[in-house]
Formats: C-alpha cells, structure tokens, sequence
C-alpha cells in the first residue's frame, strides 16, 4: 500500500515542482518520511497478529502541502495520517530501511524491534498481545539489547 501512494505523492510533487519553477513560486522541496507504528509492521510483514489500524504514525520533514496531499492519498487508500504521529517516542537507536525513494520523496520504515520496544515501554498494558506472541516466538537479539539499554522490563509480557 505505501510505495504505491509514496509513488503518487512523488508524482504529484515533480507536477507542483514544476508548475513552481515555470512560475516563479517558491518549490516544493524534498522530503523523507520515515513510517512508525503498527502500520511500519504491516509493511514490513512482521508475522505478528497485528490489529487493524487505519492510523498512519510519521515523521516527516515536508513541506505542508505535501502533508495535505499524503493525508488525502492516504485517505484515498482508507487509511488517517494521525495528527500526533510524530509524537511518537523512538529510541535514538531506531534504524530505518528504505521503502521507496523517489525523486522528490523518500519513505523508510522504522525497524520492527524498535517499533516493539517503544510499545512496549509507551503503553504496555495496550500492548501487552502483541508482546507476549513476540517474546514467544523468540525476540531477536536487536530487540533485547534495547530492552537491557531502556531498562524494559520484559517479565510483565510473561
């Protein structure tokens, strides 16, 4: 579902481009958009029962226009760019493989044991399903060593 709206936006973004630098606007600049969250484990095909988010969690250094339009393509698609998304706590750690990379936009996806850890200390109550199915399938050595550095205390999933 992501690389094809990241495709679109990056079209929609070469189109504005253009229409700025024939006109004399200001241009529309380069962005990264780096995907948090559920939808993060989604796309990267975490074999996990994951619930059904429509919430699409983000950081992002777009310009607002571009913004509006990823919500909109977003939409298109079923899915919401949460308005808070880019509250979401992350390790400094985080790592992020890329997605897509267009011409004008990137979009990475935040790695899964970092997703885990950050809801695992953020909210382990709401969490808790999906941690324990984690834990039990066996975490990956990534996944403890943040919960050691972050001090997670991985009991409360057993």
């Amino acid at each position: 579902m992501l690389p094809e709206i990241a495709q679109k936006l990056d079209d929609w973004v070469i189109t504005r481009h253009a229409e700025a630098r024939s006109g004399g606007w200001v241009q529309v600049r380069p962005c990264t958009i780096r995907v948090l969250g559920q939808t993060a484990l989604m796309e990267a095909g975490v074999k996990l029962a994951l619930a059904a988010t429509k919430d699409v969690d983000v950081y992002a250094d777009y310009d607002h226009v571009v913004e509006k339009e990823f919500a909109r393509l977003l939409a298109t698609a079923g899915y919401d760019l949460d308005p808070v998304g880019h509250e979401v706590w992350m390790s400094r750690e985080t790592r992020y493989t890329e997605l897509f990379e267009g011409r004008f936009v990137r979009v990475l996806l935040a790695e899964p044991e970092a997703i885990l850890l950050s809801k695992a200390l953020k909210a382990p109550a709401k969490n808790r399903a999906l941690l324990v199915e984690y834990l039990a399938k066996g975490a990956s050595e990534r996944f403890l060593q943040l919960a050691r550095k972050y001090n997670l205390n991985l009991e409360q999933f057993l």
